[in-house]
């Protein structure tokens, strides 16, 4: 499957002189969530990395679209050094012909009238949308508060929902509402500060959705499913059939595995990463991941538990029938016969691999992510 790398603001656009004649003022600070608009889901933040890419959840995919000026900015950072493992990151699935670099607002805009039916047609019933904008609020608030106002002050940050988490604007009576709700009462609140803000809410919502449906419309035209930033989760589940929703799955699917079942073997760098996706073995991974999230297993505590009890019983049952297929040999050997010494020490050791490598096989997506990084 191929996805496209969506930007956190798909369409709005700040001045670009604006936040030249900001930087000049304010060096070394960043313009919040802004910062961002043309940059791909990021991952999460730690202060000492910088921006560390959703490793997982991109390991469930082969190829990958990125837009141009999100390419240019990766690959030339600059001091932006927040930066660097995307730098790498894009590098890497570059070199390995995985990643395809396009003109996205070109192919969004194409579908103009398109996504003004899509809007329309969104806006018919607003309240409906309630929890997809407060998911969204909730997390690009969170975002903003730990992200701060330079990368010097940012404190570590991953996009997980907190429903206590809320924020909102302060009305005319000093009060801070959470528009998501002024939204649900649909302009029939028996509170006068929520029925102020209904209009604010209305075009908040209508900011998020005009996002969500430029990338839709890009991403028909390009051919590739969408993977937006975290806060747009929720409008997407909203407007995705089910069976577009595949990619929203298996990228839930990798996190899930590596986080709960597995989280010792989860790749963390670019050159693990790599590492995982050039090795074969990597489509058994996935169609496991898939299996195990499909049933539930990566949820069981039981599970690793499970994977590794019957690797273990494979070792042994291997080590097992090399001794027996050695003592074949051996036995093979004595006989008095030239040649047949050496052939049989050599026929041995190539019916041994050759069990071995049989007996594993519907194990390969386990020693592949715990090759070198744990005991089997």
């Amino acid at each position: 499957m191929k996805v496209l790398l969506a930007p956190l603001f798909f369409q709005q656009r700040m001045c670009k002189h604006c936040a030249r004649i900001y930087y000049q003022k304010n060096p070394g600070s960043w313009l919040g969530l802004h910062e961002f608009e043309s940059l791909p889901p990021l991952g999460s933040f730690d202060n000492a990395r910088g921006f560390i890419p959703d490793f997982p959840a991109l390991l469930m995919f082969n190829e990958f679209v990125i837009d141009a000026e999100a390419y240019d900015r990766l690959r030339n950072p600059g001091e932006r050094v927040w930066l660097r493992q995307w730098s790498e990151l894009v590098d890497a699935l570059k070199s390995e012909g995985a990643l395809t670099i396009t003109d996205v607002t070109r192919a969004a805009s194409k579908n103009r009238h398109k996504r003004s039916w899509m809007l329309r047609r969104d806006l018919q019933h607003p309240q409906k949308w309630w929890q997809a904008m407060g998911y969204f609020d909730s997390l690009a608030g969170t975002a903003t508060k730990f992200l701060g106002d330079s990368p010097q002050q940012a404190s570590n940050f991953a996009w997980e929902f907190d429903p206590d988490a809320q924020y909102g604007i302060t009305g005319k009576d000093g009060q801070v509402h959470d528009l998501s709700v002024v939204l649900l009462e649909s302009g029939r609140s028996r509170t006068k500060a929520h029925q102020e803000l209904y209009t604010a809410a209305l075009e908040n919502l209508r900011g998020h959705l005009r996002e969500v449906n430029a990338c839709i419309c890009a991403c028909n035209e390009i051919g590739v499913a969408p993977m937006m930033w975290a806060p747009y989760r929720r409008y997407l589940e909203g407007k995705l059939a089910p069976y577009e929703r595949q990619m929203l799955d298996k990228a839930d699917a990798g996190n899930c595995f590596f986080k709960i079942a597995f989280p010792a073997y989860a790749p963390t760098t670019v050159r693990q990463f790599s590492k995982l996706r050039s090795d074969r073995r990597v489509n058994s991974l996935r169609l496991e991941i898939t299996r195990a999230t499909r049933e539930g297993g990566t949820l069981e505590p039981g599970y690793p538990q499970a994977i590794l009890m019957e690797v273990l019983k494979l070792e042994r049952r291997a080590g097992r029938i090399r001794s027996i297929i050695g003592w074949m040999a051996t036995a093979a050997g004595i006989i008095p016969i030239p040649g047949i010494g050496l052939a049989a020490k050599a026929a041995s050791e190539g019916a041994s691999e050759l069990v071995s490598k049989h007996l594993k096989k519907p194990w390969h997506w386990f020693y592949l992510i715990s090759d070198g990084r744990g005991a089997t």
